[in-house]
């Protein structure tokens, strides 16, 4: 049988309470599961935006065959005109979201970084590409460094792009509500009057 003491545990007399220092290899490792986990928060915003952007297309459809069966002249109203417009900035948002971003310089002039993990001219960095992976090896923490800052820096851009398309989504869906119904008595009423 297994006794616990409830005497209080304490730290030994003379270390003091601060914590260790991580070694370069748990720095390394931070920084690559943090790049991971930054890559993933991209794909699922580019993922997201996608899967939102084919809802929000397919659910127009009733829409249009709502307005094209209570009032055969909906295509002539202003409001529709208003509503395709809302329709088409709500589709460019989504788009948005998957447009590439490039990130901020400013994140990387302080970072000792040497740009190794995005080579923008692969033709001219051919012969010294492998010379500067050499001294990666010395020293690889200011690249991965640099690498997740402009990943964050793409995360948060994504992720701001996204959160508009969301509002963009909502304000047109909010005006499809408020508009199908004056639609429908607009119809009703032009039907009523024609027919006297």
């Amino acid at each position: 049988m297994v006794v616990m003491s409830t005497k209080p545990v304490a730290a030994p007399i003379g270390q003091q309470d601060v914590p260790p220092a991580a070694s370069p290899e748990e720095r390394i490792d931070f920084l690559k599961q943090s790049i991971e986990f930054t890559e993933g928060s991209i794909r699922a915003y580019d993922t997201k935006s996608q899967i939102a952007l084919a809802a929000f297309v397919l659910s127009m459809s009733p829409l249009w065959s709502m307005l094209s069966a209570t009032c055969p002249n909906a295509a002539s109203r202003p409001i529709v005109i208003v509503l395709l417009a809302a329709f088409i900035c709500t589709i460019m948002c989504y788009c948005f979201v998957l447009w590439p971003i490039a990130p901020l310089q400013e994140l990387l002039e302080k970072a000792r970084a040497k740009g190794l993990f995005y080579i923008h001219d692969p033709v001219t960095a051919g012969s010294s590409y492998a010379e500067r992976l050499k001294e990666l090896e010395l020293e690889p923490e200011p690249e991965l460094t640099a690498e997740t800052l402009k990943l964050s820096f793409i995360r948060s851009r994504k992720g701001r792009r996204f959160k508009y398309a969301l509002w963009a989504t909502g304000g047109v869906l909010r005006l499809r509500v408020c508009d199908v119904p004056d639609a429908a008595e607009m119809c009703l009423k032009g039907r009523i009057a024609s027919s006297e």
